[in-house]
């Protein structure tokens, strides 16, 4: 191959490794569980620290945005996550409601037409490893069901 060709491909090669990934987005693999969230969530149950909580509620994501509709408060945010992790990983950035500028990290998984995710308390560090709330962990671990 001529030096040209070698060149360009070099060039072509490092241009795609410096073009920016899209927000919320770690790897191109994300795309198809961003575009899975993509809608209206009803949620089905709401555990904190290890209790029920009645919830009627909805969650709507578009692209890497949310936003919560709850009776008493609306949050919105940004939420990035890497399904490569096992279990896959959700991070919300709050940028909007009664826990505006706290970050959440969580987990979530498919079943269908069901979401569940698991996060810590907002403000808090310590990631889930598992679908569970306790008291001890004060996680808040949701099921939701798509609106239809």
């Amino acid at each position: 191959m001529s030096r040209f060709v070698l060149l360009a491909v070099g060039i072509v090669c490092l241009a795609g490794l410096a073009a920016p990934a899209a927000p919320g987005l770690k790897e191109k693999g994300d795309k198809s569980d961003l575009k899975k969230l993509e809608g209206d969530w009803k949620v089905e149950s709401w555990m904190q620290h290890g209790q029920n909580v009645p919830m009627d509620a909805t969650w709507s994501f578009k692209g890497d945005k949310y936003t919560l509709t709850m009776p008493a408060n609306t949050e919105e945010g940004s939420i990035k996550i890497d399904p490569e992790k096992k279990p896959a990983v959700m991070d919300l950035t709050i940028t909007g409601g009664n826990c505006s500028g706290k970050d959440q990290p969580g987990i979530y998984k498919f079943d269908g037409d069901t979401l569940i995710c698991c996060f810590a308390w907002p403000g808090t560090t310590d990631r889930p490893t598992e679908f569970n709330s306790t008291a001890a962990n004060r996680f808040v671990l949701v099921t939701l069901k798509r609106a239809k």
